[in-house]
């Protein structure tokens, strides 16, 4: 798969979801590929979600158990979901409240799950 069929599944979900943005980065903050329908610093977003991530795999490794596979993050207007795709890479999307996400974020994990199998490793698309 092209990365730009990776950032066409990114679209894909963003419209399907209604997701502000949709990426998948490394595990150490590197953008693979990232598709948003709002302004946002790529590489910031990035940086930040992968902190997110990386804190709750210590967070869990520390209690002793496996890392998470999916993080679901709610505020009072907003939800945002990573999921751990594989040992060096992870998808995030950020929605606002009332957001299709919101309701069917188990779906919506397993739908890109099911897209993005064939892409494994997902190192090959790193920049």
């Amino acid at each position: 798969m092209s990365p730009e069929r990776l950032e066409k599944v990114l679209r894909d979900f963003n419209f399907t979801y209604d997701t502000l943005v949709a990426g998948i980065l490394t595990k150490t903050g590197v953008p693979l590929a990232i598709q948003a329908n709002v302004e946002v610093e790529k590489e910031h977003f990035a940086t930040m979600a992968a902190t997110l991530m990386g804190s709750t795999e210590v967070i869990y490794r520390g209690l002793g158990l496996s890392s998470p596979e999916q993080v679901l993050v709610r505020s009072r207007d907003g939800i945002m979901l990573v999921l751990n795709l594989d040992r060096n890479a992870f998808f995030v999307a950020l929605g606002r409240e009332g957001c299709v996400l919101e309701e069917k974020a188990e779906e919506a994990s397993q739908a890109l799950r099911r897209v993005l199998e064939p892409l494994r490793p997902l190192e090959k698309f790193a920049v």
